[in-house]
């Protein structure tokens, strides 16, 4: 028998009551944030690609300032490009006396990679080996690990000894057109590319880039070139500032 003062509760229909997702509701926010992925990640992408152009652009700056520096103290001789064989000067980017490109990957030098860079006739301008490579251009790839120049992902253009018809030295930088191409991004999937510190444009450039690669300038300054523009002057017969070799009639 019930107390007279006891009261029984029910829990009333209206109170709300704790569920889960429905299928359909789940299947409605995993769309929206498909959505929303899909419109953020194109904006990631393009924001990362800045980063990198920007890091790179900082790094062709200050190779091409560092250049510009030993111009105006070796009385206008640009610094020699590295371009192969004879190995018996120093060059931009090491000293090519030592029989070949140092190599960073292994003892001496990869315990202390700044003494290959000390090795070079630039590192006194620029004081960082850290700016010799872009960031996309990874270490760990085979193709980086079969290079015999690991250096830098950056070359001189051959023709500053006249793609080696002055070699072992180079031409005064007044002897280029002030918007000559000195410096570009090599293609990493050459290998032709990196066995020493120069190229020529026929071998062409990077493609880590979406549409182009920052170039440095004899004057001291730097360009963003797009892909097809750098490929269509490179195309062009007649002397250019890719093919700008001071000792002849086409630039070759």
């Amino acid at each position: 028998m019930l107390h007279p003062n006891f009261q029984t509760t029910s829990r009333s229909p209206n109170v709300d009551r704790l569920e889960g997702f429905t299928l359909i509701e789940l299947l409605v926010v995993i769309a929206i944030i498909a959505i929303l992925a899909g419109m953020l990640l194109p904006a990631l992408s393009k924001a990362k690609e800045k980063a990198v152009r920007a890091t790179c652009q900082n790094n062709v700056k200050q190779i091409t300032l560092g250049m510009h520096m030993y111009t105006g103290d070796y009385n206008d001789f640009l610094p020699e490009p590295n371009w192969n064989s004879p190995w018996i000067n120093k060059g931009w980017l090491y000293n090519a006396a030592l029989g070949s490109p140092p190599d960073i990957s292994r003892p001496p030098y990869s315990t202390n990679q700044v003494r290959a860079y000390e090795t070079g006739l630039l590192y006194t301008y620029v004081q960082s080996h850290a700016v010799y490579r872009c960031p996309m251009d990874r270490t760990n790839t085979a193709g980086w690990r079969g290079r015999a120049q690991k250096m830098s992902s950056y070359l001189m253009n051959g023709a500053v000894c006249g793609f080696g018809g002055v070699s072992p030295a180079s031409y005064k930088a007044s002897r280029f057109q002030s918007d000559a191409v000195i410096f570009w991004q090599a293609l990493e999937t050459n290998p032709g590319d990196f066995n020493d510190g120069s190229s020529s444009p026929a071998e062409g450039i990077t493609k880590l880039h979406s549409v182009g690669t920052t170039v440095g300038i004899v004057d001291g300054h730097i360009e963003y070139l797009k892909t097809l523009k750098f490929y269509a002057e490179g195309n062009v017969a007649g002397k250019n500032r890719l093919w700008c070799n001071p000792g002849s009639p086409n630039g070759r």
